[in-house]
């Protein structure tokens, strides 16, 4: 009797030793159920480490991702991607949810209290507008710096004084210290022959180096052609040589074409009877960035018919440079000679990806109260009126070349160009005046920042699906 007491009371002590110990083991199990979740109850942030997202090893929670509905990602894509994918929604399975840290680049979870959690991030396709689109947009509530001239062509051109004109553009030229080499816009050109897109009349946005890239002849001539002073045929000019691809200068072997477009350095013209200098343009010249997003297009280099410099208005000058006279054939019918006897075909359309402003650039570009005399006036007369200070193409050097020709009835080596003054007159292309790159931007060209000051210029990037 005593050893079943005995054996009773044991087997009450084992048991309640037993359910103490379960109790305890609940009461830890718990303590650790709720120091693994509680801390996620009310959110949990997840860092990110080049660009991926830490997935805290064995942890009950994973993510995926997508680009769209359906297209699976290895990786979450970095801020500032290439592909312009944003973040756009999140979902997560066992009632959790997800909200986005554009700041941190980060998703922030809130209410995870299930175990094996998944979490599903998708990306979109941020949308920018093309430049032509984001210009033509702008033009309809920003009525002063922006104008439509009055040509049939219905340009959309910025306007105004050099210091009011916000129209600087960042398309990835860079110094040799790494600095922006910035352009400006001159405006939303319509009706141009876009020979990277099947020679399609498109409208394209066309901009001019912001500064001068050195003071060159515009052509120069050995000894006895056109008096020593060059010939003014765009097609063969020894500036467009050193501006665009593919190009050999006639004349000294030792000077070669193309320094500028291909970074180079080496001797160009800057004088009659093809005197020359050397230059260098290995941190000036166009880099394969800008490159890519610059079409190739037909542009314009006729002229008038006869020199009468009081017809120079910036709407005349805009028909003739589109018309069919060349800087030649006055002088030509006039018998000619030692000035005009360079023997050159004259062309009135150029193929190519680089050229300089037309007068008719630089006419239109006025603005202010003053615009509407100005566009009535010569540019010959440019001076006066105000005209000069509210434009703002007005050339960074002294004079700065354009690209139509001048014609003169006893000379066919003259060619318009403007003075930092503001008048328009035709001078000598022998002579060294400064250069200022014109180009028009690819259709596929996008602007995805900026607000076009100095500081802030526009940026620019290529469609991802444009070919290269």
């Amino acid at each position: 009797m005593k050893l079943e007491k005995y054996v009773d009371k044991s087997k009450k002590k084992r048991k309640i030793i037993l359910i103490s110990l379960g109790v305890i083991v609940l009461i830890s199990v718990s303590l650790l159920l709720y120091k693994t979740f509680a801390s996620f109850t009310e959110s949990a942030e997840f860092p990110i480490m080049n660009g991926k997202v830490d997935y805290f090893g064995n942890s009950d929670i994973y993510f995926v991702f997508y680009k769209g509905d359906d297209e699976l990602l290895e990786e979450m894509p970095q801020k500032g991607n290439e592909e312009n994918l944003v973040f756009d929604h999140g979902e997560c399975d066992n009632g959790a949810s997800i909200e986005w840290n554009e700041n941190e680049w980060a998703p922030l979870v809130k209410n995870l209290n299930s175990p094996k959690t998944k979490c599903s991030l998708y990306f979109e396709e941020k949308q920018y507008p093309t430049a032509v689109e984001y210009i033509t947009e702008l033009a309809k509530t920003d009525t002063t710096n922006l104008k439509t001239d009055t040509t049939g062509d219905a340009n959309i051109r910025y306007v105004g004084a050099n210091e009011t004109v916000n129209n600087y553009i960042d398309i990835g030229d860079r110094d040799g210290a790494g600095n922006p080499i910035l352009w400006r816009i001159i405006g939303v050109m319509n009706n141009i022959t876009n020979l990277d897109n099947g020679g399609r009349q498109e409208s394209l946005v066309k901009i001019i180096r912001a500064d001068s890239i050195g003071d060159y002849s515009w052509d120069s001539s050995t000894s006895g052609i056109n008096d020593d002073w060059g010939v003014n045929e765009w097609s063969q000019a020894d500036v467009m040589k050193l501006l665009n691809p593919n190009t050999v200068y006639s004349g000294t072997p030792a000077i070669g074409g193309s320094l500028y477009w291909n970074r180079e350095r080496g001797s160009c013209y800057s004088d009659l009877k093809e005197t020359n200098k050397p230059c260098d343009f290995t941190s000036s010249g166009i880099s394969d960035e800008a490159k890519n997003k610059i079409a190739k297009v037909r542009w314009n280099t006729g002229t008038f018919a006869t020199n009468d410099n009081t017809q120079w208005t910036a709407s005349a000058i805009y028909e003739a440079e589109r018309g069919s006279h060349n800087g030649k054939e006055q002088c030509a019918s006039n018998g000619g000679g030692t000035s005009c006897n360079d023997g050159v075909t004259r062309t009135t359309t150029w193929e190519g990806y680089i050229g300089l402003m037309y007068p008719s650039d630089y006419g239109y570009a006025v603005g202010g109260s003053v615009r509407e005399t100005c566009l009535g006036k010569s540019m010959y007369d440019n001076k006066s009126d105000s005209c000069n200070t509210n434009d703002w193409l007005i050339p960074s050097s002294e004079y700065s070349w354009t690209m139509t020709p001048t014609p003169y009835s006893s000379y066919a080596n003259h060619v318009f160009r403007v003075h930092s003054s503001g008048f328009v007159d035709g001078k000598p292309v022998g002579t060294a005046n400064g250069v200022q790159p014109v180009v028009y931007l690819s259709s596929s060209v996008k602007i995805i920042d900026g607000n076009g000051e100095k500081g802030t210029p526009y940026k620019t990037q290529l469609a991802h699906f444009a070919q290269y």
